[in-house]
């Protein structure tokens, strides 16, 4: 049944705990100026390095950036769980409607970067503080999906009730952030007005646009939507209050951020394309590739024989190209890369992340970074192309994508973020 728990889950929920348990209370006893070694870990490999970058951009060191990919992976098996109790769709319609968080995520970032956020907001926007507060807004757009979706309303009062609660949510950004712009350049926030007015009117613009969402999903992404036009326009603002042409090396940081984006997205509609006729003959037959039919094993899987897995096989490779849960990590990892070789070798900018750096010292050229994440975005594809889930485990074929994806895409849209404002 989807509602029971994999023993895995169970253990991983409970390690989680145990993990929060300890930072809150070596927070806890450093509020109370109890001395302990703790708090003192806590501070040294976790908060203060936050805290530096909120001020100085300070950079990550080894223990707390293990600690965060193993965090990382154990959430995602964590909400995996409980999204498949919770009946939350598992299909990539819900990697899709959580795209726009991710570009919301870096918008945030880059705000931060150039300054504008007040001391308070300031921390929160840094990594990882970040996630973890997109990922407050997204399981409260998720609540209301989810609270309108299982009501005894019709189909037509939901999907008014989904457009209201998606406006309250924007416009709480806005109340939020617009009151928190205090940075060290005098700020016009007209476009930032302007931007959160039309952020307000996104989810009756877009709604034919989510006619393939439910409730759920229609409210996370009309929310991510609108959230992500909130912070565009206080980057809108902030450009237009500055002279952009005294902008290191302008107007080739534009072109940047065209190449940055172009290349994935070109990338993405390739695949798309290679794939999406494998993908429809599949979907016709209600077969998703690497998702096994209801009460089947993997390796009962391979030991089958029938015409319907000959046909699995045979598309296999190309279907995988279509699918959003393939094909947007794998654009992720290359937009980190580009955004990382032109950011460092064309633009002064330098690498603070540890091993990213190991690689860019290792011939004295970001190109190497840019490879290696081509590279990583190769085995990425590789793996959903051979993975096989069980229909119990579709909550976490999505999640490991989107983890995928947010670790690529996030920190290099928040790279050329940056390089557009030459902050």
């Amino acid at each position: 049944m989807l509602e029971e728990w994999y023993d895995y889950e169970r253990l991983v929920i409970q390690a989680l705990a145990l993990i929060m348990s300890l930072f809150f209370i070596g927070v806890f006893l450093s509020a109370m100026d109890v001395s302990n070694p703790l708090s003192d870990f806590v501070y040294t490999y976790y908060l203060d390095p936050i805290i530096g970058e909120s001020t100085g951009d300070s950079g990550y060191n080894m223990v707390n950036t293990m600690t965060y990919g193993i965090v990382l992976a154990m959430f995602a098996v964590a909400m995996s769980g409980w999204l498949r109790h919770l009946g939350v769709d598992g299909s990539d319609k819900t990697l899709l409607a959580l795209l726009p968080f991710v570009l919301w995520a870096a918008l945030g970032e880059v705000v931060e970067d150039a300054e504008m956020f007040g001391e308070f907001f300031s921390a929160w926007f840094v990594s990882p503080g970040v996630h973890f507060q997109t990922a407050a807004w997204v399981v409260l757009a998720g609540w209301f999906g989810y609270s309108i979706h299982n009501s005894d309303s019709s189909d037509e009062e939901k999907a008014e009730k989904v457009k209201s609660a998606s406006m309250i949510i924007i416009f709480s950004q806005f109340v939020i952030y617009a009151n928190s712009i205090d940075g060290k350049v005098d700020i016009d926030i007209s476009l930032m007005l302007l931007f959160s007015l039309l952020a307000f009117a996104s989810p009756h613009i877009l709604e034919s646009s989510a006619d393939a969402f439910d409730n759920i999903q229609r409210t996370v992404y009309f929310s991510g939507v609108g959230g992500c036009l909130v912070l565009f326009g206080a980057i809108a603002s902030y450009l237009s209050s500055i002279d952009i042409t005294q902008i290191d090396r302008y107007p080739l940081n534009f072109l940047a951020v065209v190449a940055v984006i172009g290349f994935p997205v070109a990338l993405c509609l390739f695949m798309l394309n290679q794939g999406r006729e494998a993908a429809s003959e599949l979907a016709s037959h209600g077969i998703v590739a690497g998702v096994l039919p209801p009460g089947m094993k993997e390796d009962e899987y391979l030991e089958l024989e029938s015409d319907q897995k000959n046909l699995i096989e045979s598309l296999r490779l190309k279907a995988t190209m279509a699918y959003p849960v393939a094909f947007l990590p794998v654009a992720g990892q290359l937009m980190d890369g580009v955004a990382t070789y032109i950011g460092i070798d064309f633009f002064g900018y330098t690498e603070k992340h540890i091993v990213s750096e190991a690689a860019v010292n290792l011939f004295d050229t970001a190109l190497t970074f840019a490879v290696l994440k081509f590279g990583i975005g190769g085995v990425v594809f590789w793996f959903y192309t051979m993975a096989n889930f069980e229909y119990r485990q579709q909550h976490l074929r999505l999640l490991i994508g989107l983890a995928l994806m947010v670790v690529g895409m996030a920190p290099g849209l928040r790279n050329v973020g940056r390089l557009m404002l030459g902050v």
